[in-house]
């Protein structure tokens, strides 16, 4: 009989540790995905910071750019085409 109750004993404490451990990997699962979608925020923004900045160089050399043409343009006394016009 001793036996017996050695292994509900032991079945007893399996089962314990069976659900102790899916309630742990139940957690970190969730914790996981949680840090998957933060880096994946974090990476967007990123993303979205640098393309901001690429813009925005672009916007300020468009400028000077455009300041120099018109100089040019004044000092020569002749016009060039307005930008995105050329082969229309």
């Amino acid at each position: 009989m001793e036996v017996v109750t050695e292994y509900a004993d032991q079945r007893t404490e399996l089962e314990e540790k069976i659900r102790s451990l899916e309630a742990e990997k139940a957690s970190l699962l969730a914790d996981v995905a949680s840090l998957k979608e933060k880096i994946a925020t974090f990476e967007l923004e990123k993303s979205a910071n640098e393309l901001e900045s690429a813009v925005q160089a672009l916007r300020t050399e468009k400028a000077v750019l455009e300041e120099k043409a018109a100089s040019y343009e004044a000092e020569a006394g002749y016009t060039l085409p307005p930008v995105g016009t050329e082969g229309i």
